[in-house]
């Protein structure tokens, strides 16, 4: 019996010890390449969801010149009861690419009428600019929170796209999974972001980001959609902040 018992928890705090250990050596086996996860068609969609409702959507667009990469990114969330608004959310954020390394990053966020801003540059290793909360300390090595390069599972300090400050996280690899895709499923592999941002995130092998979930008054997620299915640019609230 006792030996039995003693390989039980043996095997419990492997286990657990596997899936922290392992995104900070490798992530799992998701693509390393930056961009594995930016579509032919260059547009990321998705619906978000609360508690299986939909709520709003996540629209991601990538464009290439002279060896960069720009990523316009816009995100609308309503939550109401009934005809009665209870939460609006409008974000816009315009990030340059290269080499896999965040050269600028422009945003405007209205969190349910809190307004923010982030304005950041890469000078010298280090991101230097204003935010409604940059308080500096935003050296290389370090991510955007836009979640599209599945190096992102593989950092332990994020940059908040919201408003510039710094986030710091520990990574753990959760293992395969299927989830909803654009059409049916597909097997991702899933990771639970602690600390300054709790957030699981699903990349499937090849580096697309299929899903995301986490908690805000209910359980919020992401899930992939044909950009046909997102509304057109023109209905689209703008973000009007004064910096």
């Amino acid at each position: 019996m006792l030996p039995a018992t003693f390989l039980l928890k043996f095997l419990r705090v492997f286990v657990i010890f596997f899936a922290v250990w392992l995104p900070a050596h490798g992530a799992g086996p998701v693509s390393r390449n930056w961009q594995s996860g930016i579509p032919a068609d260059n547009v990321l969609a998705y619906e978000v969801f609360r508690n299986d409702t939909r709520i709003g959507f996540h629209h991601m667009q990538f464009s290439r010149k002279d060896g960069e990469v720009r990523v316009d990114i816009h995100i609308e969330l309503d939550v109401s009861l009934g005809f009665i608004p209870l939460f609006s959310y409008t974000h816009d954020n315009t990030e340059i690419w290269r080499d896999g390394v965040l050269q600028s990053l422009v945003s405007k966020t209205d969190n349910n009428g809190d307004l923010a801003f982030a304005d950041l540059a890469l000078k010298e290793n280090s991101y230097l600019g204003t935010g409604s909360r940059y308080d500096g300390g935003l050296g290389l090595p370090i991510m955007p929170t836009s979640y599209f390069d599945p190096n992102f599972v593989r950092q332990q300090r994020l940059i908040s796209s919201q408003d510039g400050r710094l986030l710091e996280v520990s990574v753990a690899y959760l293992g395969p999974e299927q989830v909803p895709d654009i059409n049916g499923s597909v097997e991702a592999h899933r990771f639970r972001l602690t600390g300054d941002l709790e957030i699981d995130i699903w990349y499937t092998g090849d580096g697309r980001w299929v899903r995301t979930e986490f908690s805000r008054g209910g359980v919020l997620s992401y899930r992939p959609v044909a950009a046909s299915a997102i509304p057109p640019k023109t209905a689209w609230r703008k973000v009007e902040v004064e910096e």
